[in-house]
């Protein structure tokens, strides 16, 4: 056990702290566009690959590589194009290399000062460890979806969480960009707090308003106090 006192903030990783929505976008245009593909074709895989990455995640448990080129296959194929080994690959060195958003790394230095730090991610390591060393800030946890063996927003995922952190979840601030993964469940599972950074301006579900709305993370200390 930790005689750290210092309270919890825990944050989903993938378009919270990285931009792993527009760089999974920005990569499978490339893909599309250098096998000849127009707007059409590449509005169709998008589809397609969301719809996929969505329904593997409710499914049996297979991990983030897997899941990832499952869904590629799938949008490629929905286009009317063959998937290579070198698209899988691109594609996964893409969310590996998911940049930062600019506020993340000082915001966290200073949070860590009087806070305790984790991640919750539907990641696996092998992929997560780059996100976390191009943020530059050490978390005091990472738990991820492949020790969990689910996806968020399964409860699952946020037990394994608490678990880690051994810590009650009204004792707790969650911080997420997305509703469906993250806002949703931890309102069900009672943690304390819950900020909502909503990067993309979308609206809410009314039924589960988070405590604070913010922009990007430059307003949390300011939502914590």
């Amino acid at each position: 056990m930790t005689d750290d006192t210092r309270s919890w903030l825990t944050f989903d990783c993938y378009d919270t702290l990285v931009r792993y929505t527009e760089g999974k976008a920005e990569t499978l245009n490339a893909i599309i566009r250098a096998k000849g593909g127009d707007d059409a074709a590449v509005e169709t895989a998008r589809s397609a690959f969301e719809a996929s990455e969505k329904e593997l995640q409710l499914g049996s448990f297979v991990i983030l590589n897997e899941v990832l080129r499952r869904s590629l296959h799938k949008g490629l194929s929905a286009a009317g194009f063959a998937m290579t080994g070198e698209d899988e690959n691109t594609l996964i060195d893409a969310v590996k290399r998911a940049a930062p958003f600019p506020d993340v790394r000082p915001v966290l230095t200073d949070l860590k000062r009087d806070h305790r730090l984790a991640i919750l991610s539907n990641s696996e390591f092998d992929i997560i460890h780059s996100n976390v060393e191009s943020i530059g800030v050490e978390f005091d946890a990472v738990v991820l979806a492949a020790e969990a063996k689910c996806y968020k927003p399964d409860p699952g995922m946020f037990h394994e969480l608490l678990k880690r952190i051994g810590e009650a979840p009204e004792n707790v601030t969650h911080i997420a960009q997305s509703f469906y993964h993250d806002m949703r469940t931890a309102k069900d599972l009672g943690f304390g707090r819950r900020l909502w950074i909503n990067r993309y301006s979308r609206e809410g579900d009314p039924a589960y308003m988070p405590d604070a709305e913010l922009r990007d993370l430059t307003g949390v200390r300011a939502a914590l106090n």
